[in-house]
């Protein structure tokens, strides 16, 4: 009787421990269940703010963008308050803007940032515009970005062979000149080798006896170097008919780059000196824009980073400036001396290695070495791809990504 009843509590203590563990089984099976929908609520509920958060990132690029795609706008003036860069731009050619950005009327919870960026030295008229956006009471946050090609600059020609010199004139040279001017040659080869370009090329040749055509004869005379002075060969080119130079058409000019303007190349300049890039800095200045009379002393420019020397018609104002005797100069040196001959009389200079453009003659020129080198025009040669309209913004295909970090 004992023993029954001994079994019968042992019985009775299982099935309750049986119906205690299946509570807690049920028990937990509904908590991981509301917990599972839970999760999925709140994913779906992240999953809405991040979409909201990209909707608003997208916002606040279309604004940005808005800026410089509305048409008449001062992309230089965009760029005339500067800022911190985004994380990772480091470095005295990127030049970095905030941008104002008004609310969206249908995002009035959400922040919106954006900074304009571009590099001075290798893409003056390339902008990348990181935008970034975040919810007020939220924890999500987007960013994205895109680049756009800017008409800061124009295209420049393609020259497959320039020549050392450029002129819209006649040369002589001085009694006791010290002159050399180089064709394009061989491969690191100076004054030497087989020619493979001109060595001088005019824009305008007095026609002497008024015939309408220019004649060797009169080429010759008109760029009358020695030749000492033409050292490796290469051809003296002008027109084959006569053209009128008043008023000055800046053939030399245009001959090299296009419609790049003065304002163009003075605001890059002046963008690159801002932002404090010199000679010396990594990466050095490559565009200088002169408005001084005074003699040019500083050498610049190397076959990695070419330079670009303007000197304007302001500094040609009486007379144009020399270039020290000492100096070199890896590049392209233009001189707006207005189609006047008698602001380059007596001209001196140092070493130029790349091409010398001036927009007159050179009577009685006496100083000055001139090396043809096609990298000597790099500094203002920019990557326009096929079809790109270089006068208006446009977008870069392929440029727009999500997860930088402005």
């Amino acid at each position: 009787m004992t023993r029954r009843r001994t079994l019968k509590k042992e019985a009775g203590a299982v099935t309750l421990l049986v119906a205690i563990g299946l509570v807690i089984l049920a028990s937990l099976a509904s908590f991981y269940s509301a917990r599972s929908v839970l999760m999925d609520q709140m994913a779906t509920d992240n999953h809405a703010r991040a979409s909201h958060a990209r909707w608003a990132a997208e916002a606040a690029l279309a604004s940005a963008q808005a800026a410089f795609l509305t048409p008449g706008a001062d992309l230089q003036g965009l760029f005339s308050s500067l800022s911190a860069c985004p994380p990772g731009i480091t470095g005295p050619q990127w030049q970095c803007s905030r941008m104002n950005l008004s609310p969206h009327p249908a995002l009035p919870q959400a922040l919106f940032s954006a900074t304009a960026v571009r590099d001075l030295v290798m893409a003056p008229h390339m902008v990348t515009l990181y935008a970034k956006a975040s919810l007020l009471g939220q924890y999500s946050q987007a960013q994205t970005r895109e680049s756009l090609f800017a008409p800061v600059l124009a295209a420049a020609p393609g020259l497959s062979a320039p020549a050392a010199l450029v002129v819209n004139g006649c040369i002589s040279q001085a009694a006791d000149a010290s002159l050399r001017v180089c064709p394009l040659n061989g491969k690191d080869m100076a004054c030497t080798g087989t020619a493979k370009g001109a060595s001088v090329q005019t824009h305008f040749v007095v026609d002497t006896n008024a015939n309408g055509s220019i004649s060797s004869a009169e080429k010759n005379a008109c760029l009358a170097l020695s030749s000492a002075s033409l050292p490796a060969g290469g051809s003296k080119t002008g027109p084959a008919t006569a053209t009128p130079r008043t008023p000055c058409t800046r053939a030399a000019w245009r001959s090299v780059l296009g419609d790049i303007s003065d304002e163009q190349i003075k605001a890059w300049s002046e963008a690159q000196e801002r932002n404090g890039l010199t000679a010396q800095s990594t990466p050095p200045r490559t565009v200088y824009w002169s408005d001084s009379p005074n003699a040019w002393e500083q050498s610049i420019g190397t076959a990695q980073n070419p330079a670009l020397l303007v000197f304007s018609a302001l500094a040609c104002a009486l007379r144009c400036p020399h270039i020290g005797a000492n100096v070199k100069i890896f590049g392209s040196v233009l001189i707006a001396s207005s189609c006047n001959d008698e602001k380059m009389r007596g001209w001196q200079a140092g070493l130029i290695e790349g091409q010398l453009v001036v927009e007159s003659g050179m009577p009685e020129w006496r100083l000055g070495t001139v090396y043809a080198r096609p990298e000597g025009r790099n500094a203002y040669i920019l990557d326009w791809p096929e079809g790109i309209n270089a006068s208006q913004v446009q977008r870069v295909n392929g440029s727009r990504s999500e997860g930088a970090s402005p």
